[in-house]
């Protein structure tokens, strides 16, 4: 008897070994994400629009009505991302989010309006932007202004002095480190010298003197 379990023994491990030696090699299906990390993305569907951020191994969704966090896993063909029956696929260009059974497709990137939504995620109360150089202006209510000048090349961040109100126009005047800023925003009609974009407001920020012209508006949480 023990000669003859022996020998069972011996052809269950041939078998079995004989499985593993006729197995294919596992399909390397973990592809990578190209997207820069914890950058801000608007993706534009058909029919619905989301802003993601990605992190290592994983994919930040901000959703008209929630929040999720997505991980990555394999693919056969694209980079994929999932969380319970919420699921994001790309493949080059190509895109689209699975969300509550409806699937979203030829979802786009839209990238004029990241820095707008990036700014909305940071608390950011208003922001304005100019041309000729470029520029812009972020004001964190109850803590800081943030005045970016020559396409980033300057940059200036003061304590918040306070807002003052006349009629239809919002002032700030801050003298901080040898350095005298002052912003007027005023609540009409303004398009954008360059790209032609319409905003809320008209923008004028005066930097030790120089003047800035540009357009803006208040980051209304969560979406517009």
């Amino acid at each position: 008897m023990r000669i003859l379990f022996a020998g069972l023994m011996a052809l269950l491990l041939v078998a079995c070994g004989g499985d593993d030696a006729r197995r294919p090699d596992p399909v390397d299906d973990w592809n990578p994400d190209s997207r820069p990390l914890g950058k801000t993305l608007v993706y534009e569907c058909a029919d619905y629009e989301f802003i993601a951020r990605l992190g290592p191994g994983e994919m930040a969704v901000w959703l008209e009505d929630r929040y999720l966090v997505l991980s990555q896993v394999r693919s056969a063909s694209g980079v994929k991302y999932e969380e319970g029956d919420t699921v994001f696929w790309m493949k080059g260009a190509e895109a689209s989010l699975l969300l509550d059974g409806q699937r979203f497709s030829d979802c786009q990137l839209n990238p004029a309006r990241a820095p707008w939504e990036d700014a909305r995620r940071r608390g950011v109360n208003f922001r304005a932007v100019g041309n000729e150089p470029g520029w812009y202006l972020e004001i964190h209510r109850e803590q800081h202004l943030l005045f970016v000048g020559n396409y980033g090349m300057q940059r200036l961040m003061v304590d918040d002095p306070g807002e003052q109100r006349q009629g239809n126009m919002r002032s700030y005047h801050a003298v901080q480190a040898g350095n005298e800023l002052q912003v007027e925003i005023v609540d009409e009609s303004c398009t954008d010298s360059m790209k032609g974009d319409h905003f809320p407001s008209g923008v004028l920020v005066v930097l030790n003197g120089r003047k800035y012209r540009g357009c803006g508006r208040d980051m209304a949480y969560p979406w517009r």
